[in-house]
């Protein structure tokens, strides 16, 4: 049965505080989600301000438009992939001409975590998906587990889940798929999957109590970025939404694990760089950096988001300036 949609945006204040919304100017949030963040800049950029919010998930579209639906005649909301960000702002430039601040919140939401028929959490009992809109994309978590070379796994395990045993974890389960095949086995569900990277590692059930992160927790991690192409779409996007703002407009991005952190810093520091020139000119010809970092010190939950949401825990906050 389908939960209804529900979902806590994280960092609400120090979003706000750093975007520093005005009456009238507009905003685009690149995640809509549970609408947290969407609607926090509403309520400081009324009576005429827009927000252009993007969302991949049909159920977060449907549920949070109906949420917000006080605000529909400045909330636009679109169904479609945040890398398409370029195309989907044009469509609608004639009523957000200038933006203000872009918002994008790169965690998966919990409304997702806890649909036990979508895959994203190995502690219900499902099938292995983990698509962020079924509707459109074919590749599933359980695809890529049943039929990727080894290489291309331990190749995944290492970058995208930092496991430092994935030539190990590949190995066994292309030996164990091998059987799986061999019996004509249904495709694979959550729990089963969790049952095999115990094996692998050898973990007992006294054993898996001492571990402060289940062993599944990076496997997942990593099944779920290569499933929806994470990385390269964030790699897409932040580009994207750096050239719509306008001049002293804000980009802010909330990552949940280092490799998602590690894109946006490196592409912010790239941005406030002196010199973009190639490598290859013999002298500068550039006027200066091109942005701002805001924040030089990561910002993170508070202590009492985080004793209201744990989820929280993760949570990094960077924000440059378009100068």
């Amino acid at each position: 049965m389908t939960k209804k949609y529900q979902h806590t945006s994280v960092l609400n204040l120090q979003l706000i505080e750093h975007l520093k919304p005005q009456a009238g100017q507009h905003f685009i949030d690149c995640t809509l989600g549970g609408g947290g963040h969407t609607e926090a800049i509403l309520k400081k950029n009324t009576p005429d301000g827009r927000v252009l919010a993007l969302d991949l998930d049909q159920d977060a579209v449907s549920a949070t438009t109906e949420r917000l639906k006080q605000y529909k005649d400045r909330l636009i909301v679109e169904q479609a992939d945040f890398s398409d960000l370029q195309t989907i702002y044009k469509k609608h430039k004639d009523k957000l001409p200038i933006i203000a601040g872009i918002v994008a919140d790169l965690g998966v939401s919990s409304w997702h975590f806890d649909q036990a028929n979508r895959g994203f959490s190995f502690k219900d009992h499902g099938p292995l998906d983990m698509r962020f809109d079924p509707d459109t994309q074919s590749l599933t978590a359980s695809e890529i587990v049943m039929t990727w070379p080894q290489d291309k796994l331990e190749k995944i395990f290492r970058e995208y889940g930092d496991i430092k045993q994935a030539k190990k974890l590949a190995t066994g389960l292309i030996a164990w798929r091998k059987t799986q095949i061999k019996q004509k086995q249904k495709p694979i569900k959550t729990s089963m999957l969790v049952d095999v990277i115990l094996r692998i590692f050898n973990i007992s059930d006294s054993k898996l109590k001492s571990f402060k992160i289940h062993p599944a927790t990076r496997v997942w991690q990593a099944l779920r970025i290569a499933t929806n192409q994470e990385i390269d779409k964030i790699q897409i996007m932040l580009p994207q939404a750096f050239d719509i703002l306008m001049s002293g407009g804000y980009l802010a991005i909330i990552s949940f694990h280092s490799l998602e952190d590690r894109t946006v810093k490196q592409y912010f520091k790239g941005l406030a760089k002196t010199c973009h020139c190639p490598p290859e000119s013999p002298t500068c010809q550039c006027d200066g950096p091109l942005a701002k970092i805001i924040n030089k010190k990561i910002i993170k939950a508070s202590e009492i988001e985080l004793t209201n949401n744990p989820r929280s825990r993760s949570a990094i906050l960077r924000v440059i300036q378009k100068i």
